[in-house]
């Protein structure tokens, strides 16, 4: 696994995410649970696939819960990277855990339906919650990373204590075992509260926003905070090119 050392003792693992790295000096403490919360356009779903793909690349296991698309979806998106995903699916790197298909299994047309695993088709009924709860706490045997995507349709399908919960045990096993886990979350879409809980919770806050200038969007990255670290006390801009998601690495003079 590939470490960065911060000089004070302790160790970073890298995000996989483009200049994001460089500004936390090297990546995250291990054992960070990192809310990202993006705004609609800002791109936090290419994010999340970065941050997958630093996993992978890293020779971490990696677990991708998804209760907001298909996914299927998902992977033709990491496809179009250039990303060779049934690889690590097939060799177990890579595991996908499906808490959208069962939610609409009852209304989609059959023909939506019918590649639906037998192993989704046995989580139909299943509450979306429990598998969350059931994916965070898995005993996994070697080092690895995860992705909620996203905890906005628990908080639009749960009460805020329960999320709150299930994040707990989230960051609690990943203090544990040493695993980095990223959570998505739209920006907005939640009262304040809501936002500052989870906020507090979370070992690391990382925002995505969009802003017009002039003619253009910009889009710019704020590091809100990153447990046991300083962060950059600026906005950053970012682009995105056919790589992904990259950060500027200079200041600029506005």
């Amino acid at each position: 696994m590939d470490f960065s050392f911060e000089g004070t003792g302790g160790c970073r693992v890298a995000t996989g995410i483009g200049g994001l790295d460089i500004q936390l000096g090297g990546g995250v403490p291990a054992g960070t649970t990192i809310l990202v919360l993006a705004e609609p356009g800002a791109n936090g779903d290419l994010f999340a696939r970065q941050f997958v793909q630093g996993g992978l690349f890293n020779n971490e296991d990696v677990y991708y819960f998804s209760s907001e698309h298909p996914v299927q979806e998902i992977i033709s998106d990491m496809q179009d990277m250039k990303l060779d995903i049934r690889k690590y699916i097939d060799n177990g790197s890579l595991e996908f855990i499906d808490a959208y298909s069962p939610r609409f299994y009852n209304v989609l047309p059959k023909e939506f339906t019918s590649t639906i695993s037998a192993k989704d088709f046995l989580k139909k009924g299943t509450d979306s919650m429990n598998m969350l709860k059931g994916t965070v706490v898995q005993k996994r045997v070697n080092r690895y990373r995860g992705v909620i995507d996203s905890i906005s349709y628990f908080l639009r399908s749960y009460p805020l204590n329960n999320v709150v919960e299930a994040i707990e045990i989230m960051s609690s096993v990943g203090k544990a075992t040493g695993a980095i886990q990223l959570i998505l979350m739209t920006s907005g879409m939640h009262d304040t509260i809501t936002e500052n809980n989870l906020k507090h919770i979370c070992d690391g806050v990382i925002e995505l926003r969009l802003r017009e200038h002039g003619s253009e969007i910009e889009r710019t990255i704020m590091i809100r905070k990153m447990r046991g670290m300083l962060v950059p006390n600026r906005t950053i801009p970012f682009s995105v090119t056919a790589k992904g998601i990259e950060l500027e690495t200079t200041t600029r003079v506005l």
